[in-house]
């Protein structure tokens, strides 16, 4: 009896994860893009003005949990509000978007698993993790970055640690470029970074790099680095490095430029 119990039970383990796989939506290589960085259609620049003029205005500030970049979610929501920073700039300059579960749903309906969305789309979540699983599903993940795209932070214990938004872009040569990003939930802040990303680096984890001295036109404040941000685990600290960039837009797209914004969520 005992033998047989064992028997059907392996057979459980042996059968249920294929189930499961078949039903997963299936994680697309990067998709490759233009390594020229080139200007974002007008309603992305929308976007990255609004986030600069949050920068500016807050200035350093440092903010509670539940904010206003968390609350439209609901009256009083408060979480690490990285990703709810930049749903928000998007919110307010009429990016279309849907919730992860929508696009959930649409990829059910293909063969492929996969949701193709054109024009100018982004992912309504504030979890680093659904933003990733959203903009996958549209197959719309890049090692190549651009003004307007989401960077997702890995670390060595967390591939989704952070999510910061891509203001410029300068390409270096040889895969290299500087980002200037704008981050929420930086040391509770708005924060501003300038860093060297190495798209071609041996070792994935070690892509992201300080500046030299000499290119530094900036004095560092509570609200602007050049330092590459960390984690604490188990008293030891992680640099963070580039998982992926995630495409609102994408390059050559005409219906980006097509897009019809949506109205600003009711205040």
């Amino acid at each position: 009896m005992l033998k047989r119990i064992l028997s059907i039970a392996l057979m459980l383990c042996l059968v249920i994860p294929t189930a499961f796989a078949a039903d997963a939506t299936p994680t697309p290589p990067p998709v490759d893009i233009s390594a020229q960085p080139v200007q974002p259609p007008e309603m992305i620049q929308n976007v990255l003005n609004l986030a600069y003029a949050q920068w500016e205005e807050l200035d350093g500030a440092t903010l509670k949990e539940v904010n206003k970049y968390t609350e439209w979610r609901g009256k009083g929501v408060g979480f690490g509000w990285c990703g709810g920073f930049i749903t928000w700039c998007m919110l307010e300059c009429g990016v279309p978007m849907e919730e992860l579960e929508f696009f959930k749903d649409k990829a059910k309906e293909s063969e492929d698993r996969m949701y193709p969305a054109q024009g100018i789309m982004h992912v309504k979540e504030a979890s680093v993790g659904k933003l990733l699983r959203g903009y996958q599903i549209m197959n719309r993940s890049t090692k190549i970055p651009q003004p307007g795209y989401l960077l997702v932070y890995g670390c060595s214990y967390n591939l989704t640690i952070h999510v910061g938004l891509v203001y410029d872009v300068q390409e270096l040569g040889n895969g290299r470029y500087r980002i200037t990003t704008i981050e929420g939930n930086m040391s509770d802040r708005v924060k501003m970074y300038v860093h060297d990303y190495d798209s071609l680096a041996e070792n994935p984890e070690e892509n992201l790099f300080e500046i030299p001295e000499a290119d530094r036109n900036r004095e560092e404040s509570d609200c602007f680095n050049y330092v590459i941000p960390t984690a604490k685990v188990g008293g030891k600290k992680c640099n963070f490095y580039v998982n992926c960039f995630l495409m609102p837009w994408i390059p050559g797209d005409e219906a980006a430029d097509l897009t019809t914004p949506t109205p600003a969520p009711a205040e």
